[in-house]
């Protein structure tokens, strides 16, 4: 499809939107062009870091209306050809869109191209990610503007607004409602008149799914679930997207125990427990890099994924994007192979393109490296709030040590190594191995920030002594004041 604004009284014509005419202050309507004709072709041979796959070829679509528009394809056609977006044919296909200028139109073609349907009775819940407080350009939550976009949708294809709630759990340790605030998405909840809910705050449910117990927050067992999550690197799990975004939908002491019990088989087993899921995916910006928090920086690919089979929307942008696919996505056993899955809208090679993955061991500290026995995110949230408040202040490498997932062979050859939170503090003393020093999860936080910084600076085995505890004190009722 092309698209082009148009001025209704003086016929000037934008290729971006506008909201009225500069030249006669019209009014303005979106033209679309669905009948496309190939009327120009060019191959390309050389390889760019945009375009590592070659050879390929740019060819210039002509609608109807003769906008004209050049498009990436691995495909060969000749001049004349019909231009044909073919639908998908199977359930688990997976359905890609670029965006050019218009979000909504995006999230339209790709549910255009699959099997989705909404009747005007059904009850929806819409799950975007807000895991942590932070402003919408730098990625860490679903965009508000994508989010914007898609309640539209929903609401076009007939479902009520007062059939719509919008639910979301932060990572444990940070308040849900904080982080929508700043993300911009509840103002986007208020703007489109839906209900947003903390799952924290429950009801939940009870279900057993293949030997292990879930709290489930109830509304997701009572609706059709549309999974909104944004696609990020994730330096704990490698990738986070449509599979991670689900385990917020369990209750705190459950989360706890996926990570303990190991996550990478514990998600796949709640994923099923979870019916009537649909994901429409943001990557309009999308986290590369030291994801899934703020350490990550933008990689701005304005994609739009959409699927049913969540591992396959992740999949695929794995594959897009040249990241490894994570264990826990194979772990959920409907993903195939991703070069077997049945992509519509856009070709992955095509789209293929680098972006930066998450290291494992770093963290926002130069001097806190971390080594990750697969921790809670209660424990995962804490180590970055402590790391990166230290931000400035250099001193002697430390490693800390968090989750549960611990073997011999990460500890070996590791120097001033730190107990993080209750599972680290747990297995270490299981394996009998004793750390430098240990971090208690349940004291107070700027008790903690204390004696981490002590161990960044000095050598040996710092205790918090009641002076300490005075200035965090101190520091605590300032921090107040001055909010």
């Amino acid at each position: 499809m092309i698209i082009r604004w148009i001025c209704d009284r003086c016929n000037k014509k934008w290729i971006y939107p506008v909201e009225k005419c500069v030249y006669c202050k019209g009014e303005i309507t979106k033209q679309k062009g669905s009948k496309l004709k190939v009327v120009g072709i060019t191959k390309v041979s050389i390889q760019s870091p945009m375009h590592p796959i070659i050879p390929y070829n740019i060819i210039l679509l002509q609608d109807e209306f003769g906008n004209r528009m050049p498009k990436k394809t691995m495909k060969d056609y000749k001049l004349g050809d019909n231009y044909i977006q073919e639908k998908a044919k199977t359930e688990d296909a997976v359905s890609i869109a670029k965006v050019k200028y218009d979000v909504y139109e995006a999230i339209k073609e790709t549910l255009g191209l699959l099997k989705f349907e909404l009747s005007p009775n059904d009850k929806v819940l819409v799950k975007p990610s807000i895991i942590a407080a932070a402003y919408p350009y730098q990625a860490v939550n679903t965009d508000p503007e994508f989010f914007d976009a898609l309640l539209k949708v929903l609401f076009e294809l007939g479902v009520k607004k007062e059939d719509v709630v919008v639910a979301e759990q932060a990572l444990i340790g940070s308040d849900v409602n904080d982080a929508a605030a700043k993300a911009g998405i509840l103002e986007v909840c208020k703007k489109n008149g839906v209900n947003f809910f903390d799952i924290s705050k429950g009801p939940f449910e009870e279900i057993e799914s293949e030997g292990f117990s879930f709290k489930i927050f109830k509304e997701a067992l009572n609706r059709k679930v549309i999974n909104a999550p944004i696609m990020k690197t994730n330096f704990q799990l490698g990738f986070s997207g449509a599979l991670e975004n689900l385990a917020r939908f369990a209750d705190e002491k459950t989360q706890r125990e996926m990570y303990y019990v190991g996550f990478d088989k514990i998600i796949a087993k709640l994923a099923k427990v979870i019916p009537n899921v649909f994901t429409i995916a943001d990557a309009t910006k999308a986290m590369q890099g030291q994801g899934p928090l703020a350490s990550g920086e933008p990689a701005f690919l304005n994609l739009v994924l959409a699927g049913k089979n969540f591992a396959a929307v992740d999949a695929i942008f794995c594959e897009v994007t040249l990241l490894e696919i994570p264990p826990y996505i194979d772990a959920y056993g409907k993903c195939l192979d991703s070069k077997h899955i049945e992509v519509v809208g856009n070709e992955v090679d095509a789209l293929k393109y680098s972006i930066l993955p998450a290291v494992p061991h770093d963290t926002p500290h130069p001097d806190i490296k971390v080594i990750d026995g697969k921790s809670c995110p209660a424990c995962l949230n804490l180590l970055y709030n402590l790391t990166s408040k230290l931000i400035g202040l250099r001193g002697e490498e430390l490693n800390l040590i968090i989750g549960s997932m611990l073997t011999e062979d990460m500890l070996k050859g590791k120097e001033r190594l730190v107990a993080l939170g209750g599972c680290a503090i747990k297995k270490l003393q299981s394996m009998k191995f004793e750390p430098m020093a240990e971090i208690e999860e349940n004291i107070d936080q700027f008790e903690q920030l204390v004696l981490l910084k002590k161990l960044l600076i000095t050598q040996g085995r710092p205790k918090i002594t009641p002076i300490d505890k005075v200035k965090s004190k101190m520091t605590k009722l300032l921090s107040k004041v001055i909010r």
